[in-house]
């Protein structure tokens, strides 16, 4: 089975699904987590999350064929009441997905109206097939926010739009996946890491040049900018929410964007929309447990990120997040086992392995720890070599924490600074409020860096 273009389909069924009123349709991480569980009853899962209809389905991709087979239980009743086996070319998939779209609600609504079928129309993103399927592949891959995972998605949403250079959606895509990457500090196969924003903003241009009525062309458009203008970041972000409110990722990328110009409280309450949307989307969870790690708020960080791993225990950053709570608490066991799941799982490597480093600090290792750190900056300095305009806050900004829970306040201050220009300003606020800065913050070499970072 193609895992990555089923999870791609039932991406886009759910988002078309979810245009026709009076239809309520649970979020893609709400459906994905019963993804490959088998001899499931249907009035299980459709307790759990909440809904009267549930549908399944299997993909079996074998050369240039697709074999779709679907069904549709009354969670009521657990009866069947509808179902059917698709099988066709590949080149067909997209009318494939449109047929489903149409049956699904006529089962479960009865006849639908001219608008609605209207809104379920093809929408025909692309004419190539090849191209649509390698864009719901990266679709897929990307949301698990690793750097493998981004890896496959760049290079699956090149390939879409190298087979179809007026594939507005591809390009769309492509901008969100370089800034997730650039953000993320993620290695990007010939591309240079300070090439990203810019190769960005170039697919989020041909993005809107191709299609500025799709909310995904004004969302990539507002994370390439994240890197020269946060604020008007924002703007580009709430017109994607606008034309599309049903799209959660827009919705929490406008939460990123609103905590990058230190507005925490906005972006946890936008993150609580998200949730009541989509309460599996276990990401968001790590995003609100890092706002309130942040905020000096250890307890209730914990709490968030024990909650998302109750929904998704494969996200790595949630990890991350708790071990930073267990940290602040003085839990440093916790803390160490918990930060080797998160590397285990792909996390961000220097940040995770600097949370180990503070683990032994914090039991009075004062040596094992400097070991860890300096080894981490030598494999940085390396680094700097390829990439001498800086390197990413995840990576050189947790050197600076490093050492300024060390003490060493000089290689503090010479390690933010060396965090790439447009990534200090995305991050400005860690460094001006999180508990790990706390010893340089006073140094008024650091608050010269702060001052220049502010959007």
């Amino acid at each position: 089975m193609d895992v990555a273009l089923a999870d791609g389909l039932t991406e886009e069924l759910i988002a078309r699904l979810s245009q026709v009123s009076g239809l309520r349709v649970t979020g893609r991480y709400g459906a994905l987590r019963f993804r490959g569980r088998r001899a499931l009853d249907p009035r299980l899962v459709g307790r759990e999350l909440g809904v009267r209809y549930v549908m399944q389905g299997t993909l079996r991709h074998s050369a240039e064929r697709v074999r779709v087979a679907v069904e549709i239980f009354d969670v009521t009743t657990g009866y069947n009441v509808w179902g059917q086996t698709y099988e066709q070319a590949t080149r067909d998939v997209f009318a494939l997905q449109d047929s489903v779209a149409v049956q699904v609600v006529e089962a479960v609504r009865g006849r639908l109206t001219r608008q609605e079928l209207a809104r379920l129309a093809p929408r025909l993103p692309t004419a190539n097939s090849d191209a649509y399927a390698a864009y719901l592949r990266g679709t897929a891959v990307v949301r698990a926010r690793t750097a493998a995972a981004g890896s496959n998605a760049i290079a699956q949403f090149r390939r879409a739009v190298a087979l179809d250079t007026t594939f507005a959606a591809g390009y769309a895509r492509l901008a969100e996946a370089y800034a997730l990457a650039a953000i993320w500090g993620w290695d990007v196969p010939d591309a240079p890491y300070d090439s990203l924003p810019s190769l960005a903003q170039h697919a989020a241009g041909r993005a809107l040049a191709l299609d500025s009525t799709s909310a995904e062309s004004w969302l990539g458009a507002a994370m390439a900018m994240r890197f020269s203008d946060p604020r008007r970041s924002v703007v580009l972000n709430r017109r994607a929410v606008a034309l599309d409110p049903s799209n959660t990722e827009a919705l929490h990328q406008l939460a990123a964007g609103l905590r990058a110009t230190g507005d925490q409280d906005s972006a946890m309450a936008t993150e609580d929309r998200v949730l009541e949307r989509d309460p599996y989307y276990g990401y968001v969870y790590a995003f609100q447990a890092q706002i309130a790690n942040y905020a000096g708020r250890p307890l209730e960080a914990a709490a968030r990120a024990s909650r998302g791993l109750a929904i998704d225990s494969s996200q790595a950053d949630t990890y991350r997040q708790l071990a930073d709570a267990d940290l602040q608490l003085g839990r440093t066991s916790e803390a160490r086992l918990v930060a080797r799941r998160a590397l285990a799982l792909g996390a961000r490597p220097t940040a995770t392995r600097v949370t180990l480093a503070l683990a032994d600090l914090f039991e009075g290792d004062t040596s094992r720890a400097r070991i860890a750190v300096d080894s981490m900056g030598r494999e940085s300095r390396r680094r700097l070599d390829r990439s001498p305009g800086g390197l990413p806050f995840f990576e050189v900004g947790y050197l600076s924490a490093a050492y300024a829970q060390l003490g060493i306040a000089d290689s503090a201050v010479a390690w933010a600074q060396r965090i790439v220009r447009w990534d200090r300003r995305f991050h400005w606020i860690e460094l001006e409020r999180s508990w790990l800065w706390a010893p340089v913050r006073g140094d008024p070499r650091f608050q010269t860096l702060l001052a220049e970072s502010r959007p």
